[in-house]
């Protein structure tokens, strides 16, 4: 075996030992729920869930340390103004020395809604 087959080989070792390393976790989580959180706060990239259901988890969520930078609310026109805040709240502040206030990672969000195929709701009178 020549110096360039065995450094092939050597590397493919190391991908599968990577890609082992990235399972073990999975391996010393017991329950489905630490599972779900494992792969929540580390593997997840897109997360989708209803408001409703955002109230619900906050706590859980925020003990869990769960971190994002893009909300993307879909039907903004059918949800109360307080249902569009609750997503905004899943996660802790940071502090920022500089202004001694807590302060979000939170980047971006986004309102999507197309008011001629479901009309915005409106509880208060006043604003109709």
């Amino acid at each position: 075996m020549t110096k360039e087959g065995a450094k092939a080989k050597f590397d493919t070792l190391n991908e599968v030992f990577s890609e082992l390393a990235e399972y073990r976790p999975l391996e010393l989580l017991r329950s489905q729920r630490q599972r779900t959180d494992y792969l929540l706060t580390k593997q997840a990239r897109i997360v989708a869930m209803t408001c409703t259901h955002a109230a619900i988890a906050r706590s859980h969520l925020v003990d869990l340390g769960f971190q994002y930078d893009n909300i993307v609310m879909e039907e903004a026109g059918q949800m109360l103004d307080v249902e569009t805040c609750i997503p905004l709240l899943l996660q802790k502040g940071e502090s920022d020395r500089s202004l001694s206030s807590l302060s979000s990672r939170l980047k971006r969000v986004c309102l999507i809604g197309d008011h001629h195929q479901l009309p915005p709701v409106v509880k208060n009178m006043s604003f109709s």
